[in-house]
């Protein structure tokens, strides 16, 4: 094993280039995957993550930009200081209450920096040597902030996922997770305690310098596996719940799809329906005729009653079998059930934050097919939404009125250009004409970068 470790000691800068380029994959695929689906609260979340890549990529790449065995400059040490609390900062964020973590994420990660900055200016403003300055405050930078980051960042990647995500989606990215937290916490150890020698402990006991005389292993060749397996991790766990969403929604719209084809082809049987009921039309015509006194045959008129009746008791029992056949099992739940259900559903299936508000009581109970129609725009919208709004957030009101409800979905997406104007536009088209199935009224109040709302009005 001699001859390797005197191959990976004559490689240092092809190893330092390693260790970058897997901190800026890190970096990069955070940046992506957050950016295609800003909807997600966990891909916004890792937003920290990316500026510690970033930062780290820079860290690693120095020795190949300033090309020389030179103490490291000043910025480096800022750059340092920056991504080590970008790291320690994702890891408080998911100790924070979900609705206050977008304002405190940032906040977090200057507080951090802002006291490590004023710690180096106290140092320099009494005059100390700056190497000692630059050293104490990479090791302060690395003891204070790296260390518990990365250990503090694997359980709360771990805790924050198992609140973000549940049930199926839960199982396939365990193993991907596992990966990641093992190697956070790995990095947290090696790039956290590992740094340049000092004479204090523990800089004087575990350094760089001992650590490859006793292992025998560039400690940059770790951290590039570490950074690896993290970006293996995080960009598997995010890839699996996204194909999730994906394919609810394709099962959604095929779900639609079924619905509308249902519609239609119960209005082409109404044609089947008129033309019985015609027919019976006709047989009381002729049984009319046949009580007329010049003609009086009441025996043939009544025999002509009774199959009028017969053919109209059977149109209306294939009237019903069409009408529930065709669109399907009504849900026998109330409509504040039914809307509680619906939103669930929506949220464990595209993870947007969502909220459901009731006010009022319901003053008599809404028939079936009403409530139905009701259910059904609300499932359009909600999937319009998911598809085409880029939001992160959903709201939901129910208010019983004196002599109609009122039902108000809104998000916070781009606004006027989540509505379809091509091809696309069938589900808003399918909204507009169950509204006015139910009588009712529908107003939309858009504006672009912010969101929709969709007000349905139902008159009792």
């Amino acid at each position: 094993m001699l001859w390797l470790r005197e191959m990976l000691a004559a490689h240092h800068l092809l190893l330092s280039l390693l260790h970058g380029q897997a901190f800026f994959v890190l970096g990069m695929s955070i940046i992506i995957l957050s950016w295609r689906n800003a909807r997600l609260k966990i891909a916004r979340d890792l937003t920290p993550l990316a500026i510690f890549g970033f930062c780290e990529t820079l860290l690693a790449w120095e020795p190949l930009l300033r090309g020389s065995g030179d103490a490291g400059s000043h910025w480096l040490l800022i750059v340092e200081a920056i991504g080590y609390a970008a790291l320690l900062s994702f890891a408080l964020q998911s100790y924070t209450a979900p609705e206050r973590r977008d304002e405190r994420r940032w906040a977090l990660l200057s507080a951090l920096f802002l006291v490590w900055l004023l710690g180096v200016g106290l140092a320099i403003a009494l005059g100390l040597d700056p190497a000692q300055v630059y050293l104490g405050g990479e090791l302060a930078a690395r003891y204070g902030m790296a260390f518990p980051g990365g250990l503090l960042g694997a359980w709360g990647l771990r805790r924050q996922t198992f609140q973000t995500i549940g049930g199926e989606r839960l199982r396939l990215v365990k193993s991907h997770l596992r990966v990641t937290g093992l190697s956070m916490g790995v990095f947290g150890l090696l790039g956290g305690l590992v740094g340049p020698p000092a004479p204090f402990f523990p800089a004087n006991v575990l350094n760089r310098e001992t650590f490859q005389a006793v292992t025998g292993i560039p400690l940059s060749l770790l951290l590039a596996i570490c950074g690896a397996a993290i970006t293996y991790g995080i960009v598997m766990s995010l890839s699996a719940v996204l194909n999730e969403i994906e394919s609810w929604l394709e099962g959604m719209e095929q779900r639609q799809a079924l619905a509308r084809d249902r519609e239609r082809i119960g209005r082409e049987l109404h044609d089947g329906i008129i033309q019985s009921i015609y027919a019976a039309g006709l047989i009381l015509e002729g049984a009319r005729h046949n009580l007329k006194p010049e003609v009086n045959q009441p025996e043939a008129a009544r025999e002509q009653l009774t199959r009028a009746i017969d053919g109209l008791n059977q149109t209306i029992r294939d009237i019903r079998r069409y009408i529930f056949d065709l669109r399907g099992e009504i849900p026998g739940d109330d409509l504040q059930s039914g809307l509680t259900r619906l939103l669930k559903e929506f949220h464990v299936n595209t993870l947007l934050e969502t909220e459901f508000n009731v006010e009022g009581e319901e003053p008599r109970p809404l028939g079936s097919e009403r409530r139905q129609h009701i259910l059904q725009i609300t499932r359009e919208a909600l999937t319009n939404v998911a598809r085409h709004a880029q939001a992160r957030r959903v709201e939901v009101h129910l208010n019983y009125g004196p002599s109609a409800l009122q039902l108000r979905i809104s998000d916070d997406g781009v606004g006027l250009a989540a509505l379809p104007i091509n091809n696309r536009g069938q589900g808003m088209r399918n909204i507009r004409e169950r509204t006015r199935l139910i009588e009712g009224s529908l107003d939309i109040d858009t504006a672009p970068g912010r969101g929709l709302t969709l007000i349905l009005t139902v008159p009792y």
